[in-house]
């Protein structure tokens, strides 16, 4: 495994007896966890088209010095800028393309490609942007930790790509427009994971309000988080040795991590590779991979900082039962995968793999035990959807009704079936017991189209972004603004 370049070895973790501890030496499956069903709730909104020209928009981000431009991440490899002061629908223009690095994506149900993007702080000065990239990789350049079971005895165990994060230097032309530094055609590579599996891959990416880089890592894919699951290609899963990646310390995946990555900021230890530093304050500094800032996620596939408390919200997409929102409000947490799913304790069965289903299961619910883990802030189960889209604390003027309120959703109602919805709850007036946080819907039926990512500009508006939409010539993706019904 490496890690900014360094390999790791392995760290025994344990856990405790009661993290399965259930009363019964058979734990039974819960066939219906969250029985209420999520319902409308007081405010509606309304959404307008800004542009259907790009194809699989994950992540509309802002830059310093660009107040009028919303910068959309889109998963074929372009960095696109609208332009949000232009008449509907909006031409994008290119401002970084890294599709001739990327592995993936090669049809609409492909994890990878070009995951996630973030501005530097002072990018009015620095010109500096970061990206996390789905790359090609050998076995030679980043081996995979070691996985001695039995059924991988005949296991090439080849990792199928390598995550990868860059810094890129812009630079302005005579036009006024934004492209890469030509003295950087391929920017800066910083560190990179090993993924066993094509899909979990997160790789939302922010700054914090301390000046840090904060990124995403999914648990490697497959399902279960374990060795020798029934992968989607009909062979035994490896890259996932004992207690499983979310749960391991040596290893980025399953981890929200946190690096220094500009080189005028001196703050933190140098990382092994060089590269970048290490912030003051990461909770295992002396581990083998001291970019670790949280663990035991499954698939953080996108999250966000509140533009107006600094809160660090982190949506992270279930197994088979049970969707999350985390609240990360210190170093070190461990939100649980896969000891528990939501606060559910999780039972990862046997290695069956049923369609696009595991025999994994939720089998008791137990909030705030184990101790040690921390359990989620809002959850819903999979009559509601299928994998949940993290979105912001909206903090606009044109929807009062949603103030302080976390805005999200999920990418379909059914498996693919093409019908995002959009949810909210009260995140300034929360409760501490996850059920009593109440998830509406803010539209009367789902979307026509899968819901994939959200986009906040420098005015704190919020973007759905979709795919899947009708247009001229087959379908498209597409960035949708909201605005209160009636407001």
């Amino acid at each position: 495994m490496l890690v900014g370049g360094v390999a790791t070895a392995a760290l025994a973790l344990t856990l405790p007896q009661s993290a399965i501890a259930t009363g019964s030496s058979t734990p039974v499956p819960i066939g219906d966890p969250i029985g209420p069903r999520i319902q409308p709730g007081p405010v509606r909104v309304d959404l307008t088209t800004v542009t259907t020209a790009v194809t699989a928009p994950l992540a509309g981000i802002t830059a310093k010095g660009h107040p009028n431009e919303l910068f959309v991440v889109d998963q074929v490899g372009i960095l696109w800028s609208l332009n949000l002061t232009a008449p509907a629908p909006v031409t994008p223009t290119s401002v970084l393309d890294v599709s001739s690095l990327l592995v993936g994506p090669k049809d609409p149900k492909d994890e990878r490609g070009f995951l996630g993007a973030a501005f530097s702080p002072a990018f009015d000065t620095d010109g500096l942007v970061y990206t996390d990239t789905s790359e090609a990789t050998s076995p030679a350049d980043h081996p995979l930790r070691p996985s001695n079971d039995a059924c991988l005895a005949a296991s090439a165990q080849v990792p199928d790509h390598v995550d990868v994060i860059r810094e890129w230097h812009l630079v302005t032309d005579a036009t006024g427009a934004l492209h890469v530094d030509p003295a950087m055609p391929n920017g800066r590579k910083l560190l990179s994971s090993e993924h066993p599996q094509a899909n979990h891959n997160a790789g939302d990416m922010h700054f914090g309000p301390d000046g840090f880089l904060y990124v995403t890592d999914g648990d490697g894919g497959g399902a279960d988080d374990q060795n020798c699951q029934t992968n989607f290609d009909g062979n035994p899963m490896f890259g996932h040795p004992g207690i499983g990646n979310g749960q391991s310390l040596d290893t980025p995946l399953g981890k929200m991590l946190r690096i220094n990555p500009r080189q005028a900021d001196t703050r933190g230890t140098v990382s092994a590779n060089g590269a970048f530093r290490i912030p003051p304050g990461n909770p295992f500094p002396d581990g083998t991979v001291p970019e670790i800032y949280s663990y035991g996620l499954r698939n953080p596939f996108r999250f966000s900082f509140d533009r107006g408390t600094g809160d660090l919200w982190v949506a992270d997409v279930g197994q088979n039962d049970i969707e999350e929102v985390d609240h990360v409000t210190a170093p070190g947490q461990n939100f649980g995968w896969h000891v528990k799913e939501g606060t559910f304790l999780f039972d990862a069965g046997g290695f069956q793999l049923k369609g696009s289903r595991s025999d994994g299961f939720p089998f008791a619910n137990s909030p705030g035990s184990p101790a040690n883990l921390v359990d989620p802030v809002a959850e819903y189960d999979h009559d509601d959807g299928t994998a949940v889209i993290g979105g912001y604390v909206y903090r606009g003027a044109s929807m009062p009704g949603l103030s302080g309120h976390y805005v999200f959703g999920d990418t379909s109602r059914r498996l693919n079936n093409g019908q995002g919805r959009l949810f909210a709850f009260d995140a300034d007036h929360r409760s501490a017991v996850t059920a009593d946080n109440t998830i509406v819907e803010l539209r009367d039926a789902p979307l026509d189209f899968q819901l994939i990512g959200f986009g906040q500009d420098s005015a704190g508006e919020l973007y759905a972004l979709v795919f899947g939409v009708p247009g001229p010539n087959g379908t498209t993706g597409a960035v949708l603004r909201l605005s209160q019904s009636g407001s």
